[in-house]
C-alpha cells in the first residue's frame, strides 16, 4: 500500500502549508501574496493569531474533515520559493490595501428657477427675487403673468416659458451628479473608523488627487464644466465627502472601508475650498 504523504492527521494538532501564490501585476495596490494552510481547526485558530498580529487578512473554512486557512499578505516583496518560515511577513504599518474604485451618476432634483436660462433671465431684470415671486404668485393664484402698469414680466420670454411648466406641476428637472466610491480592505492593525470633521472640506481636482492618492484614476475625474451658467454664483466645482463606513470581521481582523465623495458646485459660505 503506497504512503501518501503531506496530509495532515486531523486528529493532531497540526497543520500543513498546501499552496502559495504571488501576484505583482501593477494593479496599484502593490504585491501580493497568498498561503494555502491545512490542518486542524484548533491548530488554525492559533496560527491564525500570529498571522493576523503581522498584518495578514485570514479566512478559515472548517467544512469537511480538514480545515483550510487562507493567509494574505500585502504591501512589500517576498521570494514565493523562500520556506514558510523564513518568508517575509509584513510589520504593521507596511499594509497596502487592497483598493477598488467605482463611479457612479446619480441625479438629483433641482428647482426650476436654477436653469442656467432662468437666472440668466432674472438677474437681468435687476431684483431675481421679485422675478420669481411674480411668476409663483401668478401660477398660486391661477392667474396670467402681470402686465404694464404693474409689471412688465410678461414681456420676458423665459418668465412664459417658466409660468407654463409650473402651471402643469413641472417645478424640476434633474441634474446629473458624479459620485465615487474607494473600497478599501486591509487588516485591522491599520484601520481606524474616520474621526468626523464639523464641515467637510470640498476638494478641487487638483487637491482631491494628491489628497487621496488618485494618480491612477485622475484621468477619469470630471472636470468644472466650461459654462460659467453652470457654477452658481457662491458655489465651486468640487469634491466632498458624502460617506464614509468601515467594517471589521472580527475572527479574520480585516477591514472594509469605504468612502465616497460627490463631484458639484458646493456652496463657498459652507464649506472651506481646497
Amino acid at each position: 500500500m503506497a504512503t501518501i504523504q503531506g496530509i495532515p492527521n486531523p486528529n493532531n494538532f497540526e497543520y500543513i502549508e498546501v499552496s502559495r501564490q504571488f501576484n505583482n501585476s501593477g494593479s496599484g495596490t502593490g504585491p501580493i501574496w497568498t498561503f494555502l494552510y491545512r490542518g486542524s481547526k484548533d491548530a488554525l485558530r492559533l496560527a491564525s493569531v500570529q498571522w493576523i498580529n503581522s498584518g495578514a487578512k485570514v479566512t478559515i473554512n472548517e467544512d469537511g474533515p480538514y480545515s483550510e486557512a487562507t493567509v494574505i499578505y500585502s504591501g512589500e516583496s517576498t521570494d514565493p520559493g523562500d520556506p514558510i518560515n523564513t518568508a517575509y511577513s509584513p510589520a504593521q504599518g507596511q499594509e497596502a490595501p487592497d483598493i477598488r474604485y467605482e463611479f457612479r451618476t446619480d441625479y438629483l432634483d433641482q428647482s426650476i428657477f436654477a436653469l442656467p436660462q432662468v437666472v440668466a433671465e432674472a438677474n437681468s431684470t435687476g431684483n431675481p427675487s421679485l422675478y420669481k415671486f411674480l411668476i409663483e404668485t401668478a401660477v398660486k393664484n391661477g392667474e396670467a403673468l402681470p402686465g404694464a402698469p404693474e409689471s412688465n414680466i410678461n414681456t420676458f420670454p423665459i418668465a412664459q416659458q417658466v409660468w407654463r411648466k409650473l402651471t402643469r406641476g413641472e417645478d424640476s428637472y434633474p441634474v446629473a451628479r458624479v459620485g465615487l466610491t474607494r473600497v478599501a480592505t486591509f487588516s485591522g492593525n491599520n484601520g481606524l473608523p474616520q474621526v468626523p470633521s464639523g464641515v467637510p472640506p470640498v476638494y478641487s481636482y487638483f487637491s482631491f488627487v494628491q489628497a487621496f492618492n488618485l494618480f491612477s484614476i485622475q484621468s477619469m475625474l470630471p472636470v468644472p464644466p466650461a459654462d460659467p451658467a453652470q457654477t452658481p454664483v457662491g458655489t465651486a466645482w468640487g469634491w466632498k465627502q458624502t460617506n464614509y463606513s468601515t467594517s471589521l470581521v472580527v475572527k479574520t481582523n480585516q477591514v472594509e472601508q469605504v468612502i465616497s465623495w460627490t463631484f458639484a458646485p458646493w456652496d463657498l459660505l459652507i464649506y472651506p475650498f481646497i
